[in-house]
């Protein structure tokens, strides 16, 4: 039997009334035969629960329903059986097997861009890049993201690398004492902070600064292309430097900024697959607006539409 519904919650990030609440709960008895995924989808409908380009929040939705059960106040279908889809392998191709190399400077390169990648063979071809020559290879994003090609235009056009940009990491202590961040704030603002989960400059380029540039360049940019990506605007973002293998040399020359270290105790509430051993890494972040710290503890939604 569930429990009655007394008091408002904020779930994933969501304050819910208690009307909404027993909506809900009428909602699951009303459709007993819905599967999981289903019951989420409905919910998400009838609360108008949408990402910024109207999509259902169905993510979201499953895990504010899980907790829900933990306290009693619904009981969800048994999960249905599914068959484990397996994720489709990167085929290497000549198109990104190592080049000759580029000793030059940064200069000699003429200008250097970045250019988000959306066109399919462009997506593939990033793909097959990062999953050939970066130490971390290929996994894909899960939800939102960003990619970019790092281009020169000199003496021809050519790219020399690829930057990823993907959704923040759910718990990271160092972080969020160094935001003043409490849980509550953090539900509320997470998808304000953006995580560059890969940074690959070709191995075979060998142009000093040419990282720190590109760290530079995508500062300036990444709020207007997430914006006609996603919607919104990220106010931070924030990365992780293996200290095993990196110094962190061209964040610091980007002007990002060390805060703290991670461990596989940060990861408790989600999985990361930048931190499957538990390792400890180096926390670099970058504001992208002034008043980050502000808009991310802010107390009004509303106020955000002008950030």
């Amino acid at each position: 039997m569930t429990k009655t519904v007394t008091s408002t919650l904020t779930l994933s990030g969501r304050k819910f009334s208690k009307k909404e609440l027993i909506g809900i709960q009428q909602t699951i008895k009303t459709f007993p035969n819905l599967s999981l995924t289903e019951l989420a989808q409905t919910i998400c409908e009838h609360l108008s629960w949408t990402t910024a380009q109207s999509r259902n929040k169905h993510n979201a939705c499953l895990d504010a329903l899980e907790k829900l059960e933990k306290l009693g106040l619904v009981e969800l279908p048994s999960k249905r059986l599914q068959k484990k889809r397996e994720s489709k392998k990167v085929v290497w191709t000549e198109q990104s097997q190592a080049k000759p190399d580029i000793d030059s400077s940064l200069a000699e390169l003429g200008s250097i861009t970045l250019k988000v990648v959306t066109d399919k063979a462009e997506v593939t071809l990033w793909n097959e890049y990062v999953d050939r020559h970066h130490y971390l290879s290929y996994k894909h994003p899960i939800g939102a993201a960003l990619k970019y090609f790092i281009m020169s235009d000199h003496p021809q056009p050519q790219v020399l690398g690829c930057l990823l940009f993907s959704a923040s990491v759910w718990h990271l202590a160092d972080r969020d004492q160094w935001i003043e961040w409490d849980k509550k704030d953090r539900e509320k603002r997470l998808n304000l902070v953006i995580n560059n989960n890969r940074f690959l400059i070709f191995p075979w380029i060998n142009v000093p600064n040419l990282a720190s540039k590109a760290l530079a360049l995508v500062t300036k940019q990444i709020r207007n292309d997430w914006q006609t990506a996603h919607g919104y605007r990220p106010v931070l973002i924030e990365t992780f430097v293996d200290d095993s293998q990196y110094l962190g040399t061209c964040y610091q020359a980007a002007n990002w900024e060390c805060i703290g270290k991670s461990s596989g105790k940060d990861w408790q509430d989600k999985v990361d697959e930048n931190n499957r051993s538990g390792s400890v890494k180096s926390i670099w972040v970058t504001p992208l607006h002034k008043h980050f710290r502000a808009i991310l503890k802010i107390s009004n939604p509303l106020k955000l539409r002008s950030i």
